[in-house]
């Protein structure tokens, strides 16, 4: 019988970001293929807390800090109790830590895994000259560095050696077959209180400076100015939270602020087009699925988002208002102008998640 790579995986949080909400999705159909184990670095619970404890594998929550040397013997302490295989940290530049006290504990594979394009510490020099050395010892005691863009790669590693193996790219993996089941459009839309007729903006992400809500805003202002038959639904943790910015713009009527959904599938079959103006992105899940559900997409022209998309026409700079809300307007006026160029059978073999999930559990087992 195969004895299970005992692996453990480290996470932020149990919110639904990217990052959680990857690693769920990949645990639920590759559990069984190693001895899992899950550390989040919080005290807190969150969204995805109850489907996480439903993947019925250990999950704790280890607080790590920044120069806690308390909590790192923790860590160290923990990681030589339980004799791991393998180590995975999706923390970025912060798993530096995690990831030198796992040399020094003797696991042998040790991964950091990149999900985002860029990193967040740009506000002091402190905090700076910390990242930076964080990065330097996931560079130096990773074993593996992975990233599901080469522009998070090119980013994080500028002074890398080309011929470096331990970097690889293993973009995000999708389930197009949730994206392919009708729903009752109509009646969807009613429950929402939004026209049949009206065409309706999408948007899905988190409350986060990096997504641009104050964008997405500002345009379904112009639009709504320019017609009262647009709507627009921002679907995501903390969208809820932006009433005060939707009522100061007069546009409450036709906004609604639906906070978080587990039923994104159903949600973007209501869509006539999905905008998402993005600061920063490691490769961004809610933009492929939109696309996958076959919804016109109107996006930031961004590294990663350029990856996903190769059609420059509908890819603006993320603070563009004038341009975004003009090229709407023809999207409204001429729905032919909407096709884009998304061809489903690359999204497939891009994104497929059997394909990719497959490709993160080799380099998890490679010890």
């Amino acid at each position: 019988m195969e004895t299970l790579c005992k692996t453990l995986f480290l996470i932020p949080t149990v919110d639904s970001g990217g990052i959680e909400t990857y690693l769920l999705r990949f645990l639920k159909t590759h559990k069984s293929q190693m001895d899992v184990t899950i550390l989040v670095r919080t005290y807190n619970s969150g969204d995805l807390y109850n489907e996480y404890k439903a993947l019925d594998v250990p999950l704790l929550f280890m607080p790590l800090g920044y120069l806690n040397i308390g909590r790192w013997w923790n860590y160290y302490s923990f990681y030589k109790r339980n004799g791991f295989d393998t180590i995975c940290d999706f923390n970025a530049n912060m798993a530096g830590i995690p990831v030198w006290l796992a040399y020094l504990a003797g696991i042998k594979n040790r991964i950091t895994f990149y999900r985002q394009g860029k990193d967040h510490f740009r506000t002091s020099f402190l905090k700076r000259t910390y990242n930076k050395l964080m990065n330097r010892l996931v560079y130096r005691y990773s074993t593996k560095i992975l990233a599901n863009s080469q522009s998070a790669i090119n980013f994080f590693f500028s002074y890398r050696k080309t011929c470096d193996s331990r970097f690889k790219v293993i973009k995000n993996g999708i389930d197009f077959n949730l994206f392919r089941k009708k729903i009752n459009k109509a009646q969807f839309r009613q429950s929402l209180v939004i026209p049949q007729n009206a065409f309706v903006i999408g948007h899905v992400g988190r409350l986060d400076k990096s997504k641009n809500h104050s964008t997405i805003l500002k345009v379904a202002a112009e639009l709504i100015k320019w017609n009262q038959n647009i709507y627009l639904v921002l679907c995501g943790n903390g969208t809820e939270k932006l009433i005060d910015d939707v009522n100061t713009l007069d546009i409450s009527e036709n906004v609604r602020l639906l906070g978080y959904r587990q039923d994104i599938p159903s949600l973007l079959q209501i869509f006539d087009l999905f905008y998402f103006p993005s600061i920063t992105e490691g490769q961004p899940n809610a933009l492929i699925e939109a696309m996958v559900a076959g919804v016109p997409v109107v996006a930031s022209n961004i590294e990663p988002v350029k990856e996903i998309i190769s059609d420059s026409s509908m890819l603006f700079n993320p603070f563009d208002i004038a341009n975004v809300v003009k090229y709407i307007k023809v999207m409204i006026e001429d729905p032919s102008q909407a096709s884009g160029c998304i061809d489903i059978d690359e999204l497939y073999r891009t994104f497929s998640a059997s394909l990719r999930f497959d490709d993160f559990l080799k380099e998890i087992k490679n010890v």
